[in-house]
């Protein structure tokens, strides 16, 4: 099916985001002709598919749901949506059904003689989809229905429930009542329904992870179709749209520009630099060619494989691997290349460096390069030999790890020796890129101020400025003001993976994350992360599924702060580890390092500073849920005190986690059982 972008009121009367919306009663007072010539004129207009055969499935549908409504006493208050569509995923599920405290996702398979499991898995993503994106769906129960028409009858049992999100319900053409009936019994015959105008019209802002986003942009879609449509998705679109502006200014003035665009983790930074290198084609941008940068390998390697994949199963195989291997490039590769002046000029004019915080200084460019030049030197130097220019730094916050990160003051030595050689550049940047030094030219759109990642806890960064800064009473401030807890925690790693697998339906994903100097939490049955440059390991971790044992969804490998930096999860298990401890004398973080056969002290403010962060990396990477596990420890073992231990899960539990055991039977994560 090929989507189509419409106005919303396309017919009169219409659903704004449905094919088909009425009450119950309304829906069987009508011929079910009129329901499916309405399905059928509204899909001519929206996509070109098969629809001959979509039409007679559709047939089927309401001949089904008729019959089911038919036989429910009080159903005909309900709403019913048809073809809801599950705008910039995509996806529309095949009915909605809105009845008292429960929104009922039923998904047909007509013809389908067995309950598959990617027909179980997609009805319970759109539930998952639902209740995380759709304004209007905090107040009820999510309860997946997937109706294979010819497959044997299920005995079925009352659904468990999990964070609002019922386990799936396997139903057949005969039994869909009953499924329907048991589905309501998740809610509460007194609880509200909210009507099916409310719901169809209601505000929709679904947030895609990064892979999910590069691969959209790849297929052609634009910042404005794939991201959220509320205040932060409007900012990002203008950030999108100011970035453009300077890369045409560039190439119509023949000037050599700097963009400075700052935001705090997960707001959306490399969803930009991916926008302006692919959304015109891969390595493309305004018609120029165009390179995104980061010294990240392993965020390279993994969206080159999603996208690369994504192309061959499109049927274009040599094409996109070149295409998309010259879209995203290492920084370190680049350099090596292009470094050297008798190397000639680069032949793209749009560069976007990637966490541009993290450029390294004079030192390390002499033991990488055999050139005493700090990175931001050997950019400016490189482009300036273009007779045009616009490169795009993304600059984080709290993001550096490495030895050798100068920050944003190096920009500010290397465009002084421009300045010297007589090399205009013309910097641009947001207000906060300001606070660096740098002289510019204020541009408050290249500033995200929210992060997006973790979508139901927007304040959760903040959370995490507070926790690693020591402010614990702070933080559990913050936390009275979310709607959902800032993390859980738990001492028992097997409850960390349970809690994992509860949470892996649809398509979500879940994983082990471990700092690379936690290294005695091997004694804890917790593995030791792969190397950084282990990338085929790390591609695998994130893109592979379950069953195959090489996805993160496993749970047999953790990934590092080095592995996972730059890209995310939807739930992640945290293994906290002995290198940085809690000091409640003291109310603060003391970092360590292991120096065998013990902790030692990290002296040196800067490699504290990076164990910090490593910290606030891993604490950043989830995007619905993070639950923190802390060993206990043994007495016998000092790398192991269980007093120390006690005392990072004390202070987590002050700033505002949970237990895992006291929060079942909580709103947030409600276990029914049959």
């Amino acid at each position: 099916m090929e989507d189509k972008t419409i106005s919303p009121a396309v017919l009169a009367g219409a659903p704004v985001n449905s094919f088909y919306g009425a009450r119950v009663a309304e829906f069987m007072a009508e011929d079910p002709r009129a329901v499916v010539g309405a399905l059928t004129t509204r899909a001519a207009l929206e996509y070109r598919g098969n629809q001959p055969e979509q039409a007679r499935a559709w047939q089927r549908e309401v001949e089904l749901l008729s019959r089911a409504f038919n036989v429910l006493t009080g159903s005909g208050e309900w709403g019913l949506l048809l073809e809801y569509s599950l705008r910039r995923l995509g996806r529309r599920p095949d009915a909605v059904i809105l009845a008292p405290g429960v929104i009922i996702v039923v998904e047909f398979k007509i013809g389908a003689e067995r309950h598959a499991a990617h027909y179980v898995q997609q009805a319970e993503d759109y539930a998952l989809c639902i209740r995380d994106f759709h304004d209007g769906s905090g107040r009820f129960v999510l309860v997946p229905i997937v109706c294979a028409e010819l497959a044997p009858a299920v005995i079925a049992t009352q659904p468990s429930v999990v964070e609002a999100v019922a386990s799936p319900i396997l139903a057949n053409a005969h039994d869909l009542p009953d499924a329907l009936r048991m589905a309501v019994s998740t809610g509460t015959r007194e609880a509200e329904t909210v009507s099916w105008r409310a719901f169809d019209s209601g505000p929709y802002n679904p947030t895609p992870t990064i892979v999910d986003a590069a691969r959209a942009v790849y297929a052609g879609h634009s910042v404005a179709e794939i991201g959220r449509s509320d205040a932060d998705g409007m900012a990002l679109q203008r950030a999108a749209e100011r970035l453009r502006h300077w890369v045409l200014e560039a190439r119509r003035s023949g000037e050599h520009i700097v963009c400075l665009v700052s935001g705090t983790p997960g707001a959306g930074k490399s969803l930009l630099g991916l926008n302006l290198v692919l959304a015109d084609g891969a390595g493309r941008v305004a018609g120029e060619p165009a390179v995104m940068l980061t010294g990240n390998r392993p965020l390279v390697q993994v969206l080159r494989g999603a996208l690369i994949a994504d192309s061959r199963a499109r049927g274009d195989n040599g094409g996109a691997s070149r295409a998309v291997e010259g879209a995203l490039q290492t920084l370190l590769g680049y350099l090596r290349q292009h470094a050297e002046e008798s190397s000639g000029t680069p032949p793209e004019h749009v560069l976007v460096f990637d966490e541009a915080q993290r450029a390294w200084d004079e030192e390390t460019g002499q033991k990488l390069l055999q050139r005493r030049r700090s990175e931001p030197e050997l950019f400016l130097e490189i482009l300036h030999r273009l007779p045009w220019a616009c490169l795009v730094c993304l600059v984080g916050e709290g993001q550096e790890i490495n030895r050798g990160e100068g920050g944003m003051a190096l920009w500010g030595e290397a465009l002084a020796v421009e300045d010297r050689a007589a090399r205009r550049w013309r910097v641009v940047g947001s207000p906060l890129a300001s606070a660096t030094g740098i002289s510019m030219q204020l541009d408050a759109s290249l500033h995200l101020a929210n992060g997006v990642r973790a979508y139901r806890n927007p304040r959760f960064g903040e959370w995490v400025e507070a926790l690693l800064a020591g402010n614990i009473e702070g933080a559990r401030r913050l936390s009275r003001h979310m709607s959902n807890p800032a993390a859980q925690i738990t001492r028992d790693v097997k409850m960390l993976k349970e809690w994992l697998r509860l949470r892996q339906r649809g398509g979500r994903r879940g994983g082990l994350v471990v700092s690379s100097g936690a290294t005695r939490l091997v004694a804890e049955g917790v593995p030791a992360p792969p190397m950084s440059n282990d990338l085929k390991v790390i591609e695998n971790w994130f893109l592979k599924s379950r069953p195959d044992f090489r996805g993160s969804d496993s749970l047999e490998v953790p990934l590092s702060e080095f592995g996972c930096q730059g890209l995310e999860l939807d739930y992640v298990g945290l293994c906290w580890g002995g290198d940085l401890i809690w000091l409640a004398e003291s109310a603060k973080w003391m970092p360590r390092q292991m120096r065998a056969p013990s902790w030692q002290a990290v002296r040196r403010p800067e490699s504290a500073r990076y164990r910090i962060n490593a910290y606030r990396v891993l604490l950043t990477r989830a995007r619905e849920g993070t639950c923190i596990y802390v060993p206990r420890g043994a007495a016998d073992d000092p790398t192991r005190s269980p007093a120390e231990l006690d005392g990072i899960a004390g202070a987590l539990l002050q700033a505002g986690c949970i237990d895992v055991a006291e929060s079942e039977g909580r709103a947030d994560v409600r276990l029914l059982d049959g």
